[in-house]
């Protein structure tokens, strides 16, 4: 069994909850949706989310953390202890993986399915899935090092995802572990403690950007604005988008919110 976990933002540092509430319930159902039933959501959020979608698989786990405001080594932060929260929650229901993603992401319907059947696995790493910009007609493929862009990217033996050693208890060690871009290392970290996690076979997952939500990128636009005097990087980049079409929705879950 399969257990993802989703740090949601406060709706205090949210722009719009509605909004919020939408991609959460979007993303759930990319996880719930999937082509095998064995799996577990749980939320960590300082407010519940109005989300229309209900099942027994879903946990909500409420926070009283100081709400992070606008400083973003407070909001990374305040996103590593509920991860955290999360991870205790989710060693309750004895899980053979976890999963930590983010709530404005969607996940491949085979995903769980992939997992249960191989049970004695360290885990993998999303090395190749899709960018989607909010809106888009078009989804950019990504396809190598997916797990480098985007937090919703490692799936982990549940031991294999370190906590502290006392309740309420949230080392800076931890924090930082759990937090920013650090997803992109827990490959290395892995290998190098001798519990080798290897690609996911399949396209993993969606990263949504540009939807006003996430926390850290706004859009393509950021991207290019970097590397705009480098017409063959531009050219090359130009080459990995492809036409969202129905087949793509459907496998992702990716629903018009």
């Amino acid at each position: 069994m399969i257990v993802f976990i989703i740090p949601l933002k406060s709706q205090k540092v949210s722009k719009s909850w509605q909004h919020v509430g939408q991609l959460l319930e979007r993303c759930i159902k990319s996880i719930l949706s999937q082509d095998n039933f064995n799996s577990h959501v749980v939320v960590v959020y300082h407010e519940k989310p109005d989300i229309q979608f209900f099942s027994p698989n879903i946990h909500y786990i409420q926070v009283d953390f100081p709400i992070p405001g606008l400083d973003i080594h407070k909001k990374r932060e305040d996103k590593s202890k509920k991860i955290i929260v999360g991870l205790k929650y989710a060693s309750t229901l004895n899980p053979d993986h976890v999963m930590i993603a983010d709530g404005d992401d969607c996940l491949n319907q085979k995903i769980t399915s992939f997992v249960n059947n191989n049970p004695n696995s360290n885990g993998w790493f999303i090395n190749k899935g899709y960018v989607y910009q909010e809106g888009s007609p078009f989804i950019y493929y990504r396809h190598s090092n997916f797990h480098h862009w985007c937090g919703t990217c490692n799936i982990l033996k549940t031991h294999l995802w370190p906590l502290p050693e006392q309740d309420e208890d949230y080392p800076q060690k931890l924090i930082e572990y759990y937090s920013g871009s650090n997803h992109k290392n827990i490959e290395v970290v892995m290998r190098n403690q001798g519990t080798e996690i290897i690609p996911l076979p399949m396209l993993g997952a969606v990263y949504i950007i540009g939807n006003s939500e996430n926390i850290f990128q706004e859009g393509f636009a950021t991207i290019y604005k970097a590397n705009r005097n480098k017409p063959l990087f531009m050219l090359n980049e130009l080459r990995k988008f492809r036409i969202l079409t129905t087949s793509i929705r459907r496998e992702f879950g990716l629903t018009v919110v």
